[in-house]
C-alpha cells in the first residue's frame, strides 16, 4: 500500500488535484489509518494559516441575509396534485372495498379462516396426544395389576 506524503496531502487539502486523483486519495483515506492521521495534521496546519475571524456575529448575520435574499420558490399548497388530496384517498379506498366485496374476495377469505379454525380444532396438539397415550398406558398397567391381585 502506497502512503501519500505531507506535500501530497497539502495539495489535496488545498484542492489542487484533478478529480481522479482526489477520488483515489479519498478511497485511500478510508482504508489507511496512517495516512488519515497525516491528513488530519495537514488540515490542522492549514487551519492555523487561515486568518482569524474578528466578528463572528456579523459574519453569520451577513450570510443569513444573503440566504434570505435568494429567490427560493416556496411550495404553494393550493397548487397540489389531485392525488395528493385526502378526498382522493378516501374515494380510492371506497372503490377498492366495493370491488373486493363485489368479487367475493372477503367471503372467500372468511371461508379460508373458518376452514383453518375447524382444522385446528380437529387436530390435537402433541402434548394432548402424549397425555392420552400416558393415561392409556397407566390404565393398562392398573388393569394388569388388578388381574394379578385377583389370582
Amino acid at each position: 500500500m502506497k502512503h501519500m506524503s505531507d506535500e501530497e496531502w497539502t495539495l489535496y487539502v488545498n484542492d489542487q488535484l484533478d478529480d481522479k486523483t482526489r477520488e483515489q486519495y479519498e478511497a485511500h483515506l478510508f482504508s489507511c489509518d496512517q495516512c488519515l492521521s497525516v491528513y488530519l495534521e495537514v488540515v490542522e496546519a492549514q487551519e492555523q494559516q487561515l486568518p482569524a475571524m474578528t466578528n463572528e456575529e456579523v459574519f453569520t448575520d451577513t450570510i443569513m441575509m444573503k440566504i434570505k435574499q435568494q429567490n427560493i420558490p416556496e411550495k404553494n399548497p393550493s397548487v397540489s396534485k389531485f392525488y395528493q388530496k385526502p378526498i382522493f384517498h378516501y374515494v380510492l379506498a371506497a372503490a377498492m372495498t366495493f370491488i373486493l366485496m363485489s368479487t367475493g374476495v372477503f367471503s372467500h377469505l372468511m371461508n379460508v379462516v373458518s376452514e383453518f379454525e375447524s382444522n385446528k380444532k380437529q387436530d390435537s396438539s402433541v402434548v394432548e396426544g402424549l397425555m392420552d397415550h400416558t393415561v392409556s398406558f397407566i390404565d393398562k398397567v392398573q388393569k394388569e395389576s388388578e388381574k394379578e391381585a385377583k389370582k
